[in-house]
């Protein structure tokens, strides 16, 4: 009987071995059988870990440097209100507000750009050339996001279409919660007033009035209330 359980002690000791064994053979021969797969995999990999390395080193940072360094003359004229020299620049030496946005939208500052093109081409009077500044500007900033939807509704009220400038004011309003947000509420409802949608601005007055009595707009909506209640009871 102990011959037994020691042969059986001895085989249970070997299994794992032989197994660990039988693991080894199948990896070596998985390796061989797709060495070329493997080297060529990692070697694309490699590649594109490489390109990306150096295309964030000698590209990526280059160009956002030389972004920065750009917006300088353009932004001083716009502080002088020269909008139309911000805008469009002096030739190469010195370029404008719609040359960098062309030429550098992937950088955080050719992205600002547009917002700054946007803001002369409105002063200028180019309103459907502003909504297009206007629409490329993307920004994690919700204030600043939302300034740029309001300013696309002032465009779209120098055009004449109500309906679509409502839209981007009250958009602009809910974007964020901020101290703008009344400003944009009393835009939407001076222009719902325009398009005789009474109720509507009404709603709007009132959320002014009950959400924002801090605002200088609270100040004086009362008189916008009684108003426009007179004109939904006509």
């Amino acid at each position: 009987m102990s011959g037994k359980k020691q042969n059986n002690k001895d085989k249970e000791q070997k299994e794992p071995v032989v197994e660990i064994v039988e693991g080894i053979h199948k990896i070596e021969n998985f390796f061989k059988e797709y060495k070329n797969i493997l080297i060529y995999t990692i070697g694309g990999l490699v590649l594109i870990i490489g390109g990306y390395v150096g295309y964030i080193e000698f590209v990526s940072k280059p160009l956002k440097k030389e972004a920065v360094d750009q917006m300088i003359i353009p932004q001083n004229y716009f502080e002088k209100d020269s909008f139309r020299l911000a805008l469009e620049g002096q030739g190469m030496l010195a370029p404008g507000f719609a040359t960098i946005a062309e030429d550098y939208g992937s950088t955080p500052s050719g992205n600002l750009a547009n917002f700054y093109a946007g803001i002369c081409c409105l002063k200028l009077g180019e309103y459907e050339r502003a909504i297009n500044y206007f629409g490329k500007f993307k920004s994690d900033d919700e204030i600043f996001a939302s300034r740029a939807l309001a300013n696309i509704g002032n465009c779209y009220v120098e055009l004449g279409d109500l309906e679509k400038a409502v839209k981007y004011f009250e958009q602009a309003a809910y974007k964020k919660d901020n101290l703008a947000s009344p400003s944009y509420l009393m835009k939407a409802s001076t222009v719902y007033e325009k398009l005789e949608q009474y109720s509507k601005a009404l709603v709007l007055y009132e959320e002014i009035k009950y959400k924002y009595p801090e605002s200088n707009e609270a100040l004086i909506i009362d008189k916008y209330i009684e108003r426009v209640k007179i004109l939904a009871s006509k």
